[in-house]
């Protein structure tokens, strides 16, 4: 009887202890309040798309919490909340350089059962300078670089035993795809950090061609053109199709179930809710609204880009007509809303100028056009215009230059582009012109070039 007194006292004591734990542990709790953290980096370096996702360390009210956020200066974006505890706020725009900007949480309630953020939180932050990636080739490999615009030499982000073929870079700077040739003769897509290092292999195609990645502005999903192998090694590839590979899920699928429409070189709209792609069998641009899986039909026999204006309700793409006197290259504006396009430049040209490269710019008062300089002369020059007034500067004409695939800053205030010397060594040169060059600053030797924010 004695033992078991002993051991019921001693339970009941255990219980006790326990008890006036759990009841400490929730009273700390209560005082210290709703804890938060940001994912922001130590240095508080960021790229310019940069989605700032909070972590709450329990379930928050959107609208009460929402109430007590801030940043200084002011930018525009909207708050995304992925569940109870973890909310983004995703950018409208870039956020500038050279500016530090203060993400603030103020101390209130957070949750309808009364739960607060006890202290102000706050972090400060500012973005990071771009680099350009490009790809630069030499005997039997072709690699992946990056450099700054401070004069800095350049940095090797791929194995130099990876040979790559083509390759996209995020919005946000984070990611880079690129293309390989695997063992079975496929094509494969690989990815890597924005610093470079170790690739990790993304989508094994087999013996499939997956080629002309693009990733959508919000960095969720990759487009890219698939060929599929023949049935035997001596049969050909079949026709490129459009296929959508989803970073989240790892779904991975053709856009269109017919397999009759075809499509290369996909191109997503800035909101990242419409994708197009040109089929050059059938020459015409297929778009499609993921939103409402709405479909639209533009003629085109260039196979020329496409770009899109900022808002994402209307692109520039290029044709080629025959005319009494020969072939006229037109720049033609397609509108969604009307499902319908217009010849914008070229409808009253007195020779064929060759309009093909060409980038609308974030900036909706900006875009640049590539054309030929004249009938004698092969070269293409870079005009800088206006799409609403058409007229414009050239920033890029140097004589026995040629230029084209012109890429803008995520501020639209700098471009990089491809530039060849039409005598002397074939040396293709990565180039860039902002306001008040007089002429494009040669920033390295390569191809592809891209921002890398």
């Amino acid at each position: 009887m004695k033992l078991r007194l002993t051991l019921d006292t001693a339970a009941i004591g255990i219980i006790v202890l326990l008890a006036v734990f759990v009841g400490l542990t929730v009273l700390a709790g209560a005082q210290a309040g709703v804890r938060v953290s940001a994912n922001l980096p130590e240095r508080g370096l960021i790229g310019p798309l940069q989605t700032i996702e909070l972590t709450f360390s329990e379930s928050v009210d959107p609208n009460l919490t929402e109430a007590l956020l801030s940043i200084q200066p002011a930018l525009d974006g909207r708050f995304e909340w992925l569940d109870s505890r973890s909310m983004q706020f995703v950018p409208a725009a870039p956020f500038e350089l050279d500016t530090v900007y203060k993400l603030t949480l103020l101390p209130g309630r957070v949750s309808a059962t009364g739960r607060e953020l006890k202290k102000q939180q706050a972090w400060e932050f500012s973005v990071r300078a771009p680099w350009v990636a490009y790809l630069a080739s030499g005997e039997n490999q072709s690699s992946i670089w990056a450099m700054d615009l401070n004069g800095n030499p350049p940095r090797r982000l791929t194995d130099e035993k990876i040979k790559v073929i083509s390759f996209d870079v995020a919005k946000n700077g984070e990611l880079i795809i690129f293309t390989s040739v695997n063992g079975q003769g496929g094509i494969d897509l690989w990815r890597i950090p924005r610093a470079g290092g170790e690739a990790s292999l993304l989508l094994d195609c087999a013996r499939d061609r997956c080629t002309t990645p693009a990733i959508a502005p919000n960095g969720y999903r990759i487009a890219y053109s698939r060929e599929a192998a023949g049935p035997g090694p001596d049969l050909p590839f079949g026709s490129p199709r459009i296929w959508i590979l989803d970073l989240q899920s790892g779904q991975n699928g053709p856009v269109y179930e017919d397999r009759q429409i075809l499509g290369y070189n996909p191109s997503w709209s800035p909101d990242s809710n419409k994708l197009a792609s040109y089929d050059g069998l059938a020459d015409r641009i297929n778009l499609l609204d993921l939103t409402d899986n709405k479909r639209y039909i533009f003629p085109s026999n260039t196979g020329g880009p496409v770009t899109w204006s900022p808002d994402s309700t209307r692109f520039l793409f290029t044709i080629i007509e025959q005319k009494e006197d020969g072939l006229r290259t037109q720049v033609r504006l397609a509108d969604l809303s009307l499902n319908d396009s217009m010849t914008l430049i070229g409808s009253r040209d007195n020779r064929d100028y060759s309009y093909y490269s060409i980038a609308w710019s974030p900036l909706e008062e900006k875009a640049v056009l590539g054309f030929r300089a004249g009938d004698e002369k092969p070269s293409q020059i870079l005009w800088l215009f206006d799409p609403s007034m058409l007229e414009g500067i050239v920033i890029a004409g140097e004589e026995n230059y040629t230029y084209n695939s012109p890429q803008w800053d995520p501020w639209g205030g700098a471009l990089i582009f491809q530039q060849f010397k039409l005598r002397g060594a074939f040396n293709p040169e990565i180039g860039v012109w902002k306001p008040g060059f007089s002429a494009p600053l040669i920033l390295a030797q390569g191809l592809m070039p891209r921002w890398l924010p």
